[in-house]
């Protein structure tokens, strides 16, 4: 009998795990991710879902060129034409190019194009000149001169955006020792180029053709000008590709021998805009890395609001307020939480409140919650709400305020609600054990006090009464 009980309680424990590896399966990033160094963020509420050696220092190679377009566009309109000039000729000749012409006219839209889709170094050249000679209001400011003062921008930027281990020496991220990033520097800077609608336009961009003045020929006859034909190394987003992700929405590849296959990649599904860095794999691993976390992340996770501002979150009990005011106070967010999660913790979701406010009424037991003490004050900060999962994994937490004004209740209308309160906790286990002390205490008092009478009547009897044996004869004779 006893075999077969332990027989039966190993089999519910091994459902029991069973249970939970699937559970846990089910959002379980994936483990066979080649890059050495890769994450994954979600855009808006800059959540991390995955990462693999994200901190760990690499080479960015082209993948830089996102950052150097940031940069182009703060100091020039899409449309502002620039001259190329020499500084095309100081590039490698192994580098990846635009096929720039020197004295030739492009537009910055289309410059950005050559820096982007065919990843010329040429356009990084370009951009970098042009941008310091502007900030140096010197327009014969040597190349050399202008690559380093648009170096040191880029760190300055990259500072800005939050980038804490990276370092930039060049505009378009030909190898050098000392040009190095990560993989959550890099989402960082991916994600402040998707706020920018003209590099989102070109990133997307699968080929190009045309002048490099586009629609401004026409205001420029006499002008040098070039015809390009580009085409996107992006074979995410190539419509011939077979590594092509139909939710994928740009962004920027790279590759050097020291930095290997790279990509910086962005996909959209339902509103939601996911980053994929991956670094330093090996085709076509750049492409099925991306594709593997971009299903993961759509297929288990969801983007909620769980609250908006304005909105009420926790009603909170009230004490000494007038009875018009009612039983509860709504209190409300003045933000927006937004998470980005399993979509299994927004199921089960508990909240909890935290009360940091001065005028509260402590429970008396412990089914009983906290009071908040009238008067209070619309926009009175009144404390906190916690998130948690299930498992009591906290994930959020909001300040919240009181939604209205409390107006406090008069002096009998407070005895009224300290006898209503009496005659309630009456009804409690604790209420009814309190009394029934209460009714023992005066029972024996009143016993104590009889006693005490008894013997106080006792006492008097024995000298003049008629239980002592002494009697008083009076000298007066009575008469008959």
């Amino acid at each position: 009998m006893i075999k077969k009980i332990r027989n039966i309680l190993i089999l519910v424990l091994s459902m029991c795990m069973l249970f939970n590896t699937a559970a846990f399966a089910a959002v379980s990033a994936p483990s066979d991710i080649v890059a050495e160094s890769a994450i994954l963020v979600e855009k808006s509420t800059g959540t991390v879902i995955y990462e693999k050696n994200a901190d760990q220092k690499m080479y960015p190679a082209s993948m830089t060129k996102i950052l150097t377009g940031i940069i182009a566009l703060e100091y020039f309109n899409k449309d502002d034409v620039i001259t190329v000039g020499t500084e095309i000729n100081d590039i490698s000749l192994d580098s990846s190019k635009a096929g720039h012409i020197v004295g030739e006219k492009i537009t910055m839209e289309n410059l950005l194009r050559g820096l982007f889709i065919p990843s010329g170094n040429d356009s990084g050249a370009v951009i970098a000149v042009s941008v310091a000679r502007k900030v140096e209001n010197n327009e014969n400011l040597a190349a050399n001169e202008c690559l380093a003062i648009f170096a040191n921008m880029m760190n300055e930027k990259a500072e800005e955006l939050g980038c804490t281990n990276s370092n930039f020496e060049n505009p378009h991220g030909y190898h050098d020792e000392n040009h190095y990033t990560t993989a959550s520097d890099m989402a960082k800077i991916v994600s402040a180029a998707m706020d920018n609608e003209t590099l989102c336009e070109i990133a997307s961009e699968k080929y190009f053709s045309g002048n490099s003045l586009g629609d401004l020929q026409s205001q420029y006859p006499d002008a040098f000008t070039n015809d390009y034909n580009w085409q996107s190394h992006n074979m995410l987003i190539a419509a011939s590709s077979e590594y092509n992700y139909e939710y994928a929405t740009g962004f920027k590849t790279g590759f050097t021998d020291e930095a290997g296959d790279c990509v910086a990649a962005t996909a959209e599904k339902d509103g939601v805009q996911l980053i994929a860095v991956i670094m330093k794999s090996e085709d076509p691993a750049r492409w099925t890395d991306a594709q593997k976390l971009f299903d993961f992340a759509f297929n288990n996770y969801s983007l909620e609001t769980v609250v908006k501002s304005g909105e009420t979150v926790i009603n909170v009990g009230l004490a000494q307020q007038k009875s018009s005011e009612g039983e509860e106070l709504e209190l409300v967010a003045k933000e927006d939480i937004v998470l980005y999660r399993p979509t299994e913790d927004f199921e089960n979701m508990e909240k909890t409140l935290n009360i940091t406010a001065e005028n509260i009424v402590e429970p008396k037991n412990e089914d009983e919650q906290t009071h908040i003490k009238a008067p209070v004050a619309q926009d009175d900060e009144i404390g906190t709400v916690t998130y948690k999962t299930a498992d009591g994994e906290e994930i959020a937490t909001v300040t919240v305020y009181a939604s209205r004004n409390i107006e406090k209740a008069n002096i009998f209308a407070r005895m009224a609600y300290a006898v209503k309160d009496f005659v309630l906790s009456l009804f409690t286990l604790q209420g009814l054990l309190t009394a029934l002390g209460a009714i023992v205490v005066i029972a024996i008092i009143i016993i104590i006090i009889i006693i005490i009478i008894k013997l106080i009547r006792r006492r008097r009897g024995g000298f003049g009464g008629y239980g002592g044996g002494y009697r008083y004869k009076s000298s007066r004779r009575r008469r008959f």
